[in-house]
């Protein structure tokens, strides 16, 4: 696979994992190990890296704080043009899937 194409998978993965932090019904464990994974993963898209910076400030949150001021948390912090409606827009992936996802993280 082209370096590219790995850009383009751990891209996809770091939403994936966004969107589950973005979600309700995620179990704090598993939303520890996210965390814990993501603040140590070196991010393929500078978007999501600031994303995820935005949503460490905002941990304990419930899932509807987080949608309501997600965006204007983003723009505190100066980047007033992330879209965050891709993220909300998934569905969040499962339990297994999140295992799987933080497997595939490369970084």
């Amino acid at each position: 696979m082209d370096p590219a194409g790995r850009d383009s998978s751990a891209s996809e993965i770091e939403r994936q994992l966004l969107a589950a932090l973005c979600a309700p019904g995620l179990d704090e464990e598993t939303r520890a190990r996210i965390f814990e994974r993501l603040a140590t993963h070196t991010f393929a898209a500078a978007d999501h890296e600031t994303i995820f910076r935005a949503l460490l400030k905002m941990r304990g949150a419930p899932p509807r704080h987080i949608r309501e001021t997600l965006g204007a948390s983003l723009t505190r912090l100066g980047f007033p043009d992330i879209d965050v409606e891709p993220i909300f827009q998934l569905d969040p992936p499962s339990a297994q899937q999140i295992a799987a996802l933080l497997d595939g993280l490369t970084s």
